[in-house]
């Protein structure tokens, strides 16, 4: 029935005129016979009325409430989407620096704007500008030490860079043998610079304070190898949080490519607690024992991304609940605007998982240890192939 407004007298007050809804108030029955009707008396009346205002106040304060939880609701939404943003711009900006790059080429090889650009073998090639990476160290020690006096750090067993298109949304993991003989800084126990000798890449960490100056020591070396490619972000994990980390995602699945501790080659295994530890960690002794290793540290990352994908795309809350656990266990300059930037836009490209690629070299027993030395040309043929463009 439609809703209608009129106004009449009171048939008791000719002076006083009342704003009655006919639909709300009905003093007969529509069945009843308009002979048999009865007028309401002017208190039975009064009080109707009363009743009808009453009722448009209580409503009109209702309706008050709910604006103003839908404008706090808004303004909360708002908010959110702000921080969301500022985080995620302060990400990129973080992430995509190129200012200081040293790039060092090869011979038949020229660089021009600061590296920027790169003629080979008759071929121009540019920097891609839409490429982030991270230098991720997983460190022999079952807590990162605090206030470390260099040269008792510990050393870094895996040296995994992983290479992030944000244009493409895709990521290569670059795999650095622990035993790559590269130019490492030392320092002395109080931290001062003594000189850069030639040694293994796992000693880089070794000469900090078992964090940060740690983790920026071993990246100036993983640069050194990658041709001055630069890395503006680093991880180091130590090997508690290794099982604690694998099992935030469910337990990670891997194929070992050897037979050892436990471990069947060829047989997948679900990995969980101590044993994702065991399988990163344990290596027999020959002269090729520490770059089989390497392969599973690959292997093992490639696993843990797709089950993490997997666990994000399910929840996206996942990203959270394992950047909260991780940052118990590790060192790191990657904070939240930073996993936010990267996880927003790999998901939004459609990230399928990691491809991964070894610095090409050869491994052979040196005067004490096992000396990894890389293949120049074929590296900086893989470098150009991952951080660079051909220009056509």
């Amino acid at each position: 029935m439609s809703r209608s407004r009129n106004s009449r007298k009171n048939p008791y007050d000719s002076d006083v005129e009342y704003e009655v809804e006919l639909d709300r108030i009905k003093p007969y029955s529509e069945t009843d016979s308009i002979d048999n009707y009865v007028p309401p008396s002017k208190q039975e009346l009064e009080k109707m009325i009363m009743k009808n205002k009453k009722n448009q106040r209580k409503q009109g304060k209702a309706k008050r409430v709910v604006l103003i939880i839908l404008l706090v609701l808004l303004l909360l939404i708002a908010a959110l989407a702000a921080t969301f943003l500022i985080l995620q711009n302060k990400g990129k900006k973080d992430l995509m620096n190129f200012d200081d790059m040293n790039v060092s080429t090869i011979d038949g090889s020229v660089a021009e704007s600061d590296g920027k650009t790169i003629t080979y073998k008759g071929r121009t090639y540019r920097l891609n500008e839409n490429i982030t990476s991270i230098a991720c160290l997983g460190v022999d020690k079952e807590e990162l030490m605090v206030g470390a006096r260099p040269g008792t750090a510990g050393q870094s067993d895996t040296n995994i860079v992983l290479v992030i298109d944000t244009a493409k949304g895709t990521v290569t993991a670059i795999n650095i043998p622990r035993d790559t003989m590269c130019d490492v800084n030392v320092f002395t126990v109080k931290g001062n610079f003594v000189n850069t000798t030639h040694e293994q890449l796992c000693m880089a960490y070794a000469y900090g304070d078992g964090k940060k100056t740690s983790c920026e020591n071993a990246v100036a070396s993983i640069e050194r190898v990658l041709f001055g490619m630069p890395i503006n972000s680093y991880i180091s994990l130590d090997m508690d949080g290794v099982g604690v980390i694998n099992d935030s995602v469910g337990g990670v699945t891997v194929i070992p490519n050897e037979t050892i501790s436990g471990f069947e080659k060829g047989r997948a295994v679900t990995l969980h607690g101590s044993e994702a530890m065991n399988f990163v960690r344990t290596r027999s002794t020959d002269v090729n024992a520490s770059l089989r290793r390497s392969e599973r540290h690959v292997t093992y990352a490639k696993a843990f991304a797709q089950t993490a994908l997997s666990a994000v795309k399910k929840d996206f809350g996942t990203i959270t609940r394992l950047y909260n656990t991780t940052m118990r266990y590790c060192s790191t300059n990657v904070d939240l605007s930073k996993v936010t930037y990267l996880a927003t836009t790999l998901l939004s490209k459609g990230f399928g998982g990691l491809n991964a690629v070894t610095v090409p070299g050869t491994m052979a027993a040196g005067e004490k240890y096992a000396e990894y030395t890389v293949d120049t040309e074929a590296a900086f043929e893989m470098i150009l192939s991952i951080f660079y463009t051909e220009v056509i």
